[in-house]
C-alpha cells in the first residue's frame, strides 16, 4: 500500500494516555467526600470492561440507585479535571510509537469517548507527531461500540477501511472497529484483560503498544480483495408475528435444525439497521467466504437464504441463523435471525437493544 494512504486510528484512554489510575482516584475522592465506602479492587474493570454499574459496584442493592448515580456524578464532575491533570500521563512508548507509524507513511488519528481536555493531555505534549483527524464524543454521532466514530475519521481522511487498523483497550473498542470494517488491536494496557478481549476476534491482543509495528510490518493475512468480515450492529425491534407459523412448518424446522445443528426456539430475532450497516449487509449476502445454507422453495413459499453467524449482547453470544426470504421487495434495513433460545426472555432484552451480529466464514467451526 502507498505511503500516506493508511491510518493508524486509536482509542485514547487506556491506549495512548495511562488515564485509568486518574479514573479510580477520581471515584475514590468522590467517595471520600459523598462518606460512601471505598472502591473494591477491580472496580475499574466491572464498570469500563464488564458493564456493571458504578452505584451496583459501590454500594450493592440500593432502593435509589438513580438519586445515588446522580451523586456521584456531581461529585465527580467537580473535581475530575483537576485529579485527571495530576494523575493521568502518556504511556511510556508512546510518543516513540506514533512517530515511528508517522515516519513510515502512517496517517494517525484518535477515535475516543472523551473530549477535547482529555485529547489536550497528548496532543499538547511536547514531541507529539501530527495527529491528522481527532474524534471525541463531541463529533461522533453515536458512542462506541457504534462504528460511526472509525466511519467518520476515515470519511475526514478520504481513506476507505481496508486501509486502516484501530488500536483500544476494550471490547466495544474491538467491536467498534469490526462494525467499520477495520482491522482490530486489543491491547492490555487499560481496564481489560487479555481474556476480556479475545472472545471479541481481534487480529490481535497486545501487551504494549510496543508490539504494533511489528505487527503492521507482518504479511496480511488477507489479499486486498478479501477484506476482513466485519461485524453488523443493529437495535432490537419488534417484529410483525409472521416468522412464527412459518418456522412451525415441519419440513422447515427440520431443515433449520439441520443448519443450526440444535433446536431452535420457533420465531425470529428482529434488528433494524442504520443505512450505512443495510449496504454493509447487502454487500455479504453472496460473499463466497461466509458459511451459508439454502432452504429451497416449497409449496407457496420463496426460497430463502440461511447465514451462520454469532449473535451478541455485550457478553453474551449465541449461534443463530440470519434469514433472507428470496423476495422482492424484502426490506434492506431489517434482519432476521434464528436462535436456539427465546432471546428476549433470556438475556432480558428489550427494544432499542444494541445486538451485533458477526458473520462465520467456512473456515470456522460451526455445530
Amino acid at each position: 500500500m502507498p505511503e500516506a494512504t493508511r491510518a493508524a486510528l486509536f482509542d485514547l484512554d487506556g491506549t495512548l494516555l495511562d488515564s485509568i489510575p486518574a479514573f479510580l482516584a477520581i471515584t475514590r475522592r468522590a467517595c471520600r467526600e459523598l462518606g460512601w465506602p471505598q472502591p473494591a479492587p477491580g472496580y475499574i474493570r466491572e464498570v469500563m470492561t464488564l458493564g456493571r454499574s458504578p452505584i451496583e459496584a459501590l454500594l450493592g442493592p440500593v432502593p435509589d440507585p438513580d438519586a445515588r448515580r446522580r451523586e456521584l456524578t456531581a461529585a465527580s464532575m467537580a473535581l475530575w479535571q483537576d485529579v485527571f491533570a495530576e494523575e493521568a500521563r502518556l504511556f511510556h512508548d508512546t510518543l516513540a510509537v506514533l512517530r515511528h507509524l508517522s515516519g513510515a507513511g502512517w496517517r494517525l488519528g484518535i477515535v475516543t469517548d472523551s473530549n477535547h481536555f482529555v485529547v489536550s493531555r497528548l496532543t499538547d505534549t511536547p514531541g507529539c507527531p501530527a495527529i491528522d483527524v481527532v474524534i471525541t464524543r463531541e463529533e461522533a454521532p453515536a458512542r462506541k461500540p457504534s462504528p460511526s466514530g472509525i466511519e467518520l475519521a476515515l470519511n475526514l481522511l478520504g481513506l476507505p477501511p481496508t486501509a486502516a487498523i484501530y488500536v483500544g483497550d476494550n471490547p466495544i473498542d474491538i467491536q467498534a472497529a469490526h462494525g467499520a470494517g477495520v482491522r482490530a488491536f486489543g491491547i492490555t494496557t487499560g481496564a481489560a484483560l487479555r481474556e476480556d478481549l479475545l472472545p471479541h476476534r481481534p487480529h490481535a491482543v497486545l501487551d504494549s503498544l510496543s508490539e504494533l509495528p511489528g505487527h503492521l510490518a507482518a504479511p496480511q493475512p488477507a489479499a486486498p480483495d478479501s477484506p476482513a468480515v466485519p461485524i453488523v450492529s443493529g437495535t432490537l425491534a419488534q417484529g410483525l408475528g409472521e416468522a412464527g407459523g412459518f418456522l412451525d412448518i415441519p419440513w422447515v424446522r427440520e431443515a433449520i435444525a439441520l443448519a443450526l445443528g440444535r433446536p431452535f426456539f420457533p420465531g425470529t430475532v428482529n434488528l433494524t439497521l442504520t443505512p450505512q450497516a443495510a449496504a454493509q449487509v447487502a454487500r455479504q449476502r453472496h460473499d463466497p467466504r461466509l458459511r451459508r445454507f439454502e432452504l429451497p422453495a416449497r409449496g407457496d413459499y420463496c426460497p430463502a437464504l440461511l447465514h451462520a453467524v454469532e449473535l451478541s449482547h455485550r457478553f453474551m453470544r449465541t449461534p443463530a441463523l440470519l434469514l433472507w426470504p428470496q423476495v422482492t421487495g424484502y426490506p434492506d434495513d431489517k434482519l432476521e435471525l434464528i436462535c436456539p433460545m427465546p432471546l428476549r426472555s433470556g438475556w432480558v432484552l428489550s427494544d432499542g437493544a444494541r445486538l451485533d451480529v458477526r458473520y462465520l466464514t467456512l473456515e470456522e467451526p460451526w455445530p
